[in-house]
């Protein structure tokens, strides 16, 4: 039988400014030679789409790299937030905000007949104010010259901001019935499919389709759904790239971007830690349940497997969550070895000094000490993470 190449398709949901988390995700997939037949989107999604599809992904970065919010919305020029609080209540109360900056934009970036033309199938989803009833719109069930009126349809996020009306109907965004349009896309004929899910407002529906699924998304808060800004969204294409070349197995990590391991330090690293925390529940015994607690509350994976000696791919968890505790940046790539540097260089007092009795053994209130360890296990495990690099003098 002939081998027939899957039709990949790739599902952008919707979620405002963290839509820049989409560029990077964009980036990796061409370095990793993962070429979508179709592009499905809601909100935002549909916009990033569009530009994908017509070739404009540097474009549509340089653009992400400078948008502000005066640029998509028509808002006030002041930052004063009692200002800003009184303006968005009167927003809502009077119908929602005025988009019409953002439709400039598009007429300046979409070019409807190439997208039509395009070799990359598009879609995207909106949702009709007056039933609630999901849209689904392949490019051909849009009428001949009304895309731009659709995307803004899709990318209308009814309170804040306006409906759009079309033929007399008002459409609200995609988002609303169906944030990431995996459907749409099986229904366009893919055969796999990739979703960025940026934790946008709306309904994620379950995925139906039973075809091959994988989601992309980020450990990190990508920030508020309507703060364009450029900072933020060069930090969140990173965050992008990097889940995205950890979703293809190209690094390792959970939250940070690791690389290669070359001397063998992580190995060394995880036996430490594990003899820490070993010795300071045979003091306290009980502790080991704070340290899960830590990881499961953060949403890291255990550090090891069923042979205590052999570190797994959770190994890094650990440091991970102290380096989190301690707002190492997390949008570099790091080795296991950086990694623990960058967090030994993040604090001037020592987080195990916390803890002398668990884990040295000094004179102290073990009791109080297990009852902060309890109480906070991230500082207990950011404690423990020190103690294990100092101690045994990894670095």
């Amino acid at each position: 039988m002939p081998n027939t190449a899957p039709v990949r398709a790739l599902v952008l949901a919707g979620g405002g400014a963290k839509g820049s988390y989409q560029i990077g995700v964009w980036r990796a997939l061409q370095e990793l030679d993962w070429h979508p037949a179709i592009i499905t989107g809601a909100s935002v999604g549909t916009l990033n789409g569009c530009m994908f599809t017509l070739g404009k992904a540097r474009e549509a970065e340089a653009l992400w790299r400078s948008l502000e919010i005066h640029d998509v919305l028509d808002v006030p020029a002041t930052r004063n937030p009692e200002e800003l609080n009184a303006f968005f209540q009167d927003v809502i109360r009077s119908g929602g905000l005025n988009v019409e900056p953002l439709a400039e934009r598009l007429d300046a970036l979409i070019d409807e007949p190439a997208v039509r033309r395009a070799p990359i199938h598009f879609g995207l989803v909106m949702t009709e104010m007056s039933t609630m009833r999901s849209l689904q719109c392949p490019i051909e069930a849009i009428p001949q010259g009304r895309l731009k009126d659709y995307m803004l349809a899709s990318s209308a996020c009814f309170p804040a901001l306006r409906p759009r009306e079309i033929d007399g109907v008002k459409y609200i965004d995609g988002g609303w019935r169906d944030n990431m349009p995996l459907q749409l896309a099986a229904e366009m004929g893919a055969t796999e499919l990739l979703g960025v899910d940026i934790d946008g407002i709306g309904i994620v529906r379950q995925n139906h389709t039973g075809l091959p699924t994988r989601i992309v998304r980020s450990h990190w808060n990508l920030g508020p759904t309507l703060d364009f800004d450029p900072s933020r969204a060069a930090r969140n294409i990173a965050l992008g790239y990097w889940d995205t070349l950890r979703l293809f197995g190209r690094i390792g990590g959970t939250a940070y971007a690791i690389q290669p391991d070359p001397d063998g330090f992580l190995e060394r690293f995880a036996i430490s830690y594990q003899q820490q925390l070993a010795d300071a529940c045979a003091r306290a015994p009980g502790l080991e349940r704070a340290e899960k607690t830590a990881r499961q509350r953060a949403g890291y994976p255990a550090p090891y497997g069923p042979n205590p000696g052999a570190p797994t791919r959770g190994a890094l968890a650990p440091l991970e969550l102290a380096c989190e505790r301690l707002h190492v940046p997390e949008d570099l790539p790091y080795t296991p070895k950086m990694l623990a540097a960058a967090f030994m260089g993040s604090f001037d007092k020592d987080p195990a000094d916390r803890f002398p009795a668990l884990l040295d053994g000094k004179e102290g209130s073990l009791v109080a000490e297990r009852t902060l360890a309890t109480a906070m296990p991230e500082e207990f495990v950011t404690a423990l993470v020190s103690q294990a690099l100092t101690r045994t003098s990894l670095l």
